[in-house]
């Protein structure tokens, strides 16, 4: 029998465990009795909490940090080969996972639902978290964002053999796991820091699906028509299609779909969204999460009645406070399909109103490789700032490629009002010059431009 030594190992040591996903799995195998250390470049919110849990956290990283009674060590994979503590672990003979690695072994102790997609996942993955707790299925949970449904945590420890696992695809992260449900919500080109094009990138949500075992089951969104060619791959290598649960606005023969504000199944009304998040993507999000919960067999009004009270995570739509009647929003959106999803629904939710949008661009490689996506994305918002460009896994030639300013000249050609703010100081200044102008202020980005929507609230 194979064995599964996240299973076997008591002391385990994690690099970079301020990671988003990293921590989440560190305060699970805590809360289940393993000694846990673990270490990054800095502190955080997030390693702040653990370690008044009890989690030995040490900043910076050094061969040091590992002690010679660690009996696995698990990595994120920000951390290159070349880390003083894995160079010290494999010296050591420790075994070594990566983060995904670790969850996978993970997943082969729990019945699995792990949620993919380019865009939505958080949000769906949050979504059905809140069904299940509040129906009595006590699931464990891995998210990619916080909740104030797990405590303002990115992580629930449950009592069941249920686990809902947020499934990211960088890097094909996703295909070390092993759900018995998949969702697959969106799929749009994005990641080409690591995948070679799009159908290489596509590629990998098909193997992703057809990893499920035989009596698995396959949710997706029947209106994605990328989703559509890797149903039709499926089908020719004969995967069972009564295991398959489509959903979706448009695809008229869908198992559920939405029209408005209504859902229906096989063209009967079930009950209507009446959601407090705003936005078409939004609504989306909340059939999917639909239809997985009835699948697992939750009566339709209980469903709803908790979608409809959903409040929304961090930093998705997350209103911050008010600067006099300017309401001060930030959300992670960094693909030009979020950014524009996320301001169709600011304008839905102020639809006479002005709309500032300040975007932090998340890599200089996808900001040179979406250029043009990122050029016609923003045609909700009233004003366009571009603080800077957020650098991660960035080459010097990805740097050299393109620049704030150049992002806001292509911007420009299809826009009015997009600046250049040159930095978070000036940025800051102009906001606070000309917020009284403005019904809504959101920041976006996946890098570090939520400073300046809290740095606008303070006093």
């Amino acid at each position: 029998m194979e064995t599964n030594i996240l299973a076997d190992s008591r002391r385990i040591h994690f690099v970079g465990i301020g990671g988003i996903g990293v921590s989440a799995l560190a305060q699970i195998l805590h809360s289940h009795g393993k000694e846990i250390s673990g270490s990054d470049q800095e502190t955080s919110a997030l390693t702040e909490i653990m370690s008044q849990d009890g989690i030995q956290i040490l900043v910076g990283h050094s061969a040091e940090n590992l002690s010679k009674n660690t009996e696995l060590v698990i990595h994120s994979l920000a951390i290159p080969d070349s880390n003083p503590e894995l160079r010290e672990a494999r010296k050591l003979h420790i075994p070594i996972l990566s983060y995904p690695q670790a969850v996978g072994k993970l997943t082969r102790q729990f019945y699995t639902i792990a949620i993919s997609g380019t865009h939505g996942k958080s949000t769906v993955t949050a979504m059905i978290t809140k069904v299940l707790i509040e129906n009595g299925f006590d699931p464990n949970v891995i998210i990619g964002t916080k909740l104030s449904e797990l405590g303002n945590n990115n992580f629930r420890v449950g009592s069941s053999k249920l686990l809902v696992l947020e499934a990211c695809e960088y890097m094909r992260a996703f295909l070390n796991y092993h759900p018995r449900v998949s969702v697959i919500h969106t799929i749009d080109s994005d990641h080409l820091d690591y995948y070679k094009d799009f159908e290489d990138y596509k590629s990998a949500f098909l193997e992703f699906a057809l990893k499920l075992p035989r009596d698995g089951h396959l949710i997706v969104n029947a209106d994605d028509e990328d989703i559509h060619a890797i149903m039709q791959h499926m089908r020719k290598n004969k995967f069972p299609v009564y295991n398959t649960i489509m959903y979706g606005g448009e695809y008229v023969t869908a198992d559920y779909n939405l029209k408005g504000d209504k859902i229906y199944k096989k063209n009967e009304p079930v009950g209507t969204l009446h959601l407090s998040v705003p936005g078409a993507h939004n609504r989306s999000n909340a059939l999917a999460a639909f239809a997985v919960c009835s699948f697992m067999g939750i009566a339709k009004k209980n469903i709803l009645k908790s979608l409809n009270s959903y409040g929304g995570a961090f930093r998705r739509f997350e209103i911050k406070g008010k600067i006099g009647k300017t309401v001060i929003i930030d959300d992670y959106a960094h693909h030009p399909t979020e950014i524009r999803a996320t301001l169709q629904a600011a304008r839905e939710k102020f639809s006479k109103g002005k709309i500032c949008a300040v975007f932090q661009p998340h890599q200089y490689s996808r900001t040179r490789q979406l250029l043009p996506e990122f050029a016609t994305c923003f045609d909700d918002a009233d004003c366009v700032i571009v603080p800077n460009i957020y650098a991660a896994r960035d080459s010097a030639y990805d740097k050299a490629s393109v620049s704030p300013q150049k992002l806001v000249d292509v911007i420009s050609a299809n826009h009015k009002n997009a600046h250049y703010g040159d930095g978070f100081d000036n940025t800051l200044a102009i906001l606070r010059r000309s917020a009284s102008k403005f019904t809504a202020i959101i920041t976006m980005g996946a890098g570090d431009v939520w400073k300046i929507a809290e740095s606008l609230l303070k006093k």
